[in-house]
C-alpha cells in the first residue's frame, strides 16, 4: 500500500520522545561525547504521529507493533591539516550510530471499527528506538587518532523533529584549539556545528546543506536497510496463535545451500574473493520427550544483521615499524532464524529450542569488501576527496590474493548450524621493503548462549589480522 502524504502535529508536545542520555567516550585531550538511548515512547497518542488525525476528533493509542529494523552505520570525522608541504591526517574519530524502527499499531481494547483501521492503514507510522552514538573497534586502537596531541571535543546531542514524518536530529559541535607543530601553525581556533537526520525508514543522512559537515564526515551503512513503512493495522484482526517451547533431543537438518564464490575485488594489484548465498537448513525433524519426527521451519522474520571486519598488515623493513602495508575493510551479512512448528488449528506453534537456546541457523551469508562512499567533489572540493574511505590499501602494490570460503557445520556444545568461515591471504612482497607471506585461518559465525550472533576467531593468526566490530 502506498504511503500517504501526512503532517506530523506540531502543535502538540514532545512528550512522546525521549532524547537519550549524554555519554562521555573518552578522556585526554581531545574529548568525544556521545549518547545512548535516544528513541519514541512504545505507547504515543495518534495526534502526536500524524495531523490532521485521520480518525477526526477520535482519541487512540498507538503503541509499538510487531514489524522492526535494526540498522548500525559507521560514522567516521577527520580533520586533516598541512605541516610544511605534507598534507597529514590530524585527528580521526570512528563512531557507530546504532538504532531500531519499527511500526505503530492501536493498541488493544479500543473498539475501533473497520473504517477506523481502513483509515489508519493509510497512514505510514513507524518510530525509532535505541538511538546511539559509541566509539568503534579499530584494529590498532587508536580511537581517537589525535597526531600531534590536539585540545578539543567532539560532542553529540539529539532533538526530535516535528515536521513531516516524525524523526530525530542529531547535532553536533566540534571544537579544535590553535595548533603549532615545528613552527608552522597546522590549525587555527575553530568550532564547527552541523548535524545529521535520522529517518524512521532506516536512512541516516547528512542535514542537507551542510557542506563542511560532508567534508568531514563519512556515513557508511553497516546493517539494516532503508526500507518502506509498511502498515499491518488491520491485516490480522483475529489475535494471533501462542508460541510455546519445542524442547529438541535430537535434531536432522535438512540439506543447507553451499556458498557461491564471487568474481575477485581487485585494487591496486590485490585481488578480494569473497562468497554470497550461504544458506543454513530450511527444515529441521525434531525429537522430543513428547514426540518423534516433528517437523519445524525457518520463521519468516528473520534477523538481519552484518558484522565488520578490518584486514590489517602492518610490516617491518630492516628491523624499523612500518605503516599500514596492507588494508581491507569486509562486511560480512547474514539473517539470523529460528524454526517453528506448522501452527495448529487454534494457531498454536512451537519454536525449537536445544540446552536452553533456541535453536538458529543462518541465511542468506555473504563476506565482501566493503562499500563504501565518496563525497561529492562539487560539495566537498577537490581536498575532499582526500577524506574518503579507502576499503583497500596496499602502500607497496604488492600482487597479492585475500580468499574466503564458507560452509555450515554443528559443533558439540553449541547451539544451532554454524558458518565456518575459511581464508587465505598471499602477498608476493616488495623487494627491500616487505617480505612474503602466506597464511591461513578460520572464523565461526554462530550465537551464544544468549542466542545472539557472535563471529569467533579460531586461532592466532586470526585474531592478530582481523578485527571484527558487531
Amino acid at each position: 500500500m502506498a504511503e500517504a502524504a501526512i503532517v506530523l502535529n506540531t502543535t502538540a508536545g514532545l512528550t512522546g520522545f525521549v532524547t537519550g542520555q549524554a555519554r562521555g567516550l573518552t578522556e585526554g585531550l581531545f574529548q568525544v561525547t556521545g549518547f545512548n538511548d535516544a528513541r519514541f515512547e512504545k505507547e504515543m497518542p495518534l495526534d502526536m504521529l500524524a495531523s490532521p488525525n485521520p480518525l477526526g476528533d477520535k482519541q487512540v493509542v498507538m503503541v509499538r507493533g510487531s514489524q522492526s529494523v535494526d540498522h548500525v552505520y559507521w560514522l567516521r570525522y577527520l580533520r586533516r591539516g598541512k605541516v610544511g608541504v605534507t598534507d597529514r591526517k590530524r585527528v580521526c574519530v570512528e563512531l557507530l550510530v546504532r538504532f531500531t524502527t519499527f511500526d505503530y499499531v492501536p493498541k488493544a481494547g479500543q473498539h475501533l471499527k473497520t473504517r477506523h483501521l481502513d483509515a489508519l492503514a493509510d497512514y505510514p507510522m513507524w518510530g525509532i528506538s535505541g538511538l546511539s552514538i559509541s566509539l568503534m573497534a579499530t584494529g590498532r586502537g587508536r580511537n581517537p587518532f589525535n597526531k600531534f596531541n590536539e585540545v578539543g571535543s567532539l560532542v553529540f546531542d539529539t532533538t526530535p523533529i516535528t515536521s513531516g514524518l516524525p524523526h530525530f536530529r542529531i547535532n553536533y559541535r566540534v571544537q579544535h584549539q590553535a595548533k603549532t607543530v615545528m613552527g608552522a601553525t597546522l590549525a587555527l581556533n575553530h568550532n564547527d556545528v552541523g548535524a545529521f537526520l535520522v529517518h524512521s525508514n532506516g536512512l541516516l543522512e547528512i542535514a542537507p546543506g551542510e557542506g563542511r559537515t560532508e567534508k568531514h564526515f563519512r556515513i557508511t551503512p553497516l546493517s539494516g536497510r532503508v526500507h518502506n513503512r509498511p502498515s499491518l493495522i488491520g491485516a490480522a484482526d483475529a489475535p494471533a496463535g501462542r508460541v510455546s517451547l519445542l524442547a529438541a533431543t535430537r535434531i536432522t537438518r535438512s540439506a543447507w545451500q553451499a556458498a557461491h564464490a564471487l568474481a575477485a575485488h581487485e585494487h591496486d594489484s590485490l585481488r578480494v574473493i569473497g562468497f554470497d548465498q550461504l544458506s543454513g537448513p530450511d527444515t529441521l525433524t525434531v525429537d522430543s520427550a513428547a514426540a518423534n519426527g516433528v517437523v519445524a521451519r525457518t520463521g519468516q522474520n528473520g534477523r538481519q544483521g552484518a558484522m565488520r571486519l578490518e584486514y590489517i598488515r602492518n610490516g617491518a623493513v630492516l628491523g624499523s615499524q612500518v605503516r599500514t602495508k596492507i588494508r581491507v575493510l569486509l562486511l560480512l551479512r547474514y539473517t539470523l532464524v529460528h524454526y517453528f512448528t506448522d501452527p495448529d488449528q487454534a494457531g498454536h506453534r512451537q519454536v525449537v529450542q536445544q540446552n536452553g537456546v533456541r535453536y538458529a541457523s543462518f541465511q542468506d551469508v555473504s563476506l565482501t569488501v566493503l562499500d563504501t562512499v565518496a563525497g561529492d567533489p562539487l560539495v566537498v572540493g577537490e581536498d575532499g576527496t582526500k577524506y574518503d574511505i579507502k576499503a583497500i590499501k596496499n602502500r607497496f602494490h604488492e600482487t597479492s590474493t585475500l580468499r574466503f570460503g564458507a560452509r555450515v557445520e554443528e559443533v558439540n556444545g553449541q547451539v544451532g548450524a554454524q558458518v565456518k568461515i575459511t581464508w587465505r591471504a598471499q602477498h608476493a612482497g616488495s623487494v627491500g621493503k616487505s617480505q612474503s607471506h602466506d597464511d591461513t585461518g578460520n572464523f565461526r559465525l554462530g550465537v551464544d548462549q544468549s542466542g545472539n550472533p557472535v563471529l569467533r576467531l579460531l586461532d592466532e593468526d586470526s585474531n592478530k589480522y582481523f578485527t571484527v566490530t558487531a
